[in-house]
């Protein structure tokens, strides 16, 4: 039998992490398959010459943010499953889980008689030292049940990929994870769950230089990512398997934030044409993707 292989998948954006290196040696001597995905434009930023050596269960994929962060994370995936991978975790370049740990995320499968499952870690932020949004009080046999997980650190099979099926690259960034989340679950009948003894550490955007933002959560972004929050929150909206009471909080989050944006913070122009940009841009049709 050959040994069970699991991949970690790995999109690259912008500046690099200084430990990066060290954390890709790390995963690799645990034994996992590592996908990195080069996300940058064709004219940005290149990787370091060491992540270009031949190495062992090292893969590189040159996505150049076709798709955004959903490309990156497809076509990774879609490299993983070429070189055999059985198991596979995504992971934000500025996310951190203990490799050992990380296997962990395997253990529900072997405890409970459900295949069809989405599982993550515990979400802890590293920038306000919290857990990331309250853990759930349910549970299933010790995993606690969930109807989101961010995509680092989501875990599942690679056998199930045809059933889950890609990221809506559309989306580019933000509600990434939300869509795929709520398909899996209302199309495929997916269960979400996270492991309570695995915590991964995740910054979240930059710290908002405005004191009243900071105390309503809020973090720093570019007009571009406004353009997308908004954009993409207006298609959310609009879809049926997202439940009403987050499309709801949701909704009332991004009535406040466009004018947080044009007040508080310094690029008021650009947010403002990105805010109009948004509110105008047009929207897939229902099954385009």
């Amino acid at each position: 039998m050959s040994p069970i292989k699991h991949a970690v998948v790995i999109p690259l954006y912008g500046g690099l992490p200084s430990d990066l290196e060290d954390w890709l040696q790390a995963l690799q001597q645990t034994g996992l398959q590592v996908v990195l995905v080069q996300n940058n434009p064709s004219d940005g930023l290149a990787l370091p010459a060491a992540l270009h050596q031949p190495q062992e269960g090292f893969h590189v994929v040159l996505n150049h943010n076709v798709g955004g962060v959903a490309g990156g994370f497809n076509r990774g995936v879609e490299a993983a499953i070429d070189v055999g991978a059985h198991w596979i975790t995504l992971l934000d370049q500025d996310s951190r889980l203990d490799p050992a740990d990380l296997l962990r995320l395997r253990e529900p499968w072997q405890r409970l008689d459900q295949p069809a499952l989405l599982v993550g870690p515990l979400i802890w932020d590293g920038r306000r030292e919290q857990l990331h949004a309250m853990a759930s009080a349910s549970n299933l046999q010790g995993y606690l049940l969930a109807r989101l997980l961010i995509s680092s650190g989501t875990t599942f099979r690679a056998a199930d990929w045809p059933q889950l099926g890609p990221m809506f690259e559309w989306l580019v960034v933000d509600f990434v994870d939300h869509s795929w989340c709520f398909r899996a679950q209302a199309r495929q009948g997916f269960r979400l769950l996270q492991h309570p003894e695995v915590q991964l550490v995740q910054r979240f955007g930059r710290t908002h230089p405005n004191r009243l933002c900071r105390c309503l959560g809020m973090e720093l972004y570019t007009p571009s990512r406004h353009y997308y929050q908004l954009r993409n929150l207006r298609w959310l909206l609009l879809q049926a398997e997202v439940p009403l009471d987050l499309r709801c909080k949701e909704l009332l989050k991004m009535l406040l934030k466009p004018w947080l944006w044009l007040l508080c913070e310094p690029r008021r122009r650009e947010n403002l044409a990105a805010i109009l940009a948004a509110l105008r841009a047009p929207l897939p049709v229902a099954g385009s993707f």
